[in-house]
C-alpha cells in the first residue's frame, strides 16, 4: 500500500531580532564596582564599554613609579598626583588614567570624583593605540591642557597639548599640538614651566 506524501512547505524565515550591546553609564559602572565584582581586577569604561586591563608588567610599574615620584617633586604645592584612580569624563567614561596631576589636596575630593587635571600621564605598552586615540580625545574633551603618553616600546614621550573642538559636525575635541620626545630630550610641564624633566628619567 502506498502512502501519498504532502509536498513540503517552506518554513517561513523571520529575521532575528537585532541585538544591541548594553552601554554602561558611569553610575552603573560605579554601582557594579561597589559590589566587589571587580576586586583584584583593574577596569576602565570607554564610551560605555567596560574593559578589563591586563596586569601591568615590571617595566610598566617601574615607569609609573619613577614618573609618580618626579611629578610629586615638581608639583609639591597646590596640586597632588593621583595614581590609577577614577577620572570622570561625561556620563559613559572613566578612563582610569595612570597618573593625574590635580589641583588642591586629596581631602578636596573626599566627597566627589576628579573631573579636572592640569596633566594626565599614561604609561603605554600594549595600550599605545588606545592611549593615543580614544583616551587622548577623552582627555581633550575634559579640557585637560596637557597629556603625556610614555611609549615604553619605542622609549619615547608623546606630548599632547592645546585641546580644541574639531570642525562642526564631528562632535569631538582633540589636541592640536603633538610632540615626540626621545630619551635625550627634556620637557617642562605647562603647569610647572620652571621644572625640567629628562625623558630618560621617566623610562625603566
Amino acid at each position: 500500500m502506498s502512502v501519498a506524501l504532502s509536498p513540503s512547505r517552506p518554513v517561513p524565515v523571520t529575521a532575528p531580532p537585532r541585538l544591541k550591546p548594553h552601554l554602561w553609564t558611569l553610575d552603573e559602572y560605579r554601582r557594579i564596582g561597589r559590589t566587589g565584582l571587580f576586586d583584584g581586577v583593574r577596569t576602565i569604561l570607554l564610551d560605555g564599554v567596560l574593559y578589563v586591563m591586563p596586569h601591568p608588567d615590571p617595566p610598566h610599574n617601574t615607569s609609573l613609579g619613577l614618573t609618580h615620584e618626579i611629578l610629586q617633586r615638581v608639583f609639591a604645592a597646590g596640586h597632588h598626583v593621583r595614581n590609577q584612580t577614577a577620572f570622570d569624563v561625561g556620563t559613559r567614561n572613566d578612563p582610569g588614567p595612570d597618573l593625574a596631576v590635580v589641583p588642591g589636596s586629596f581631602r578636596d575630593y573626599a566627597t566627589r570624583q576628579v573631573d579636572t587635571a592640569v596633566l594626565i600621564v599614561e604609561v603605554a605598552d600594549s595600550s599605545l593605540f588606545t592611549d593615543t586615540t580614544t583616551k587622548a580625545e577623552l582627555y581633550a574633551t575634559a579640557n585637560v591642557p596637557e597629556y603625556w603618553v610614555i611609549d615604553l616600546e619605542h622609549r619615547l614621550l608623546l606630548v599632547f597639548r592645546d585641546p580644541v573642538p574639531l570642525p562642526q559636525g564631528l562632535g569631538a575635541t582633540a589636541y592640536r599640538t603633538h610632540r615626540t620626545l626621545a630619551e635625550a630630550d627634556t620637557v617642562s610641564p605647562l603647569a610647572a614651566p620652571g621644572a625640567t624633566i629628562r625623558v630618560a628619567d621617566l623610562l625603566p
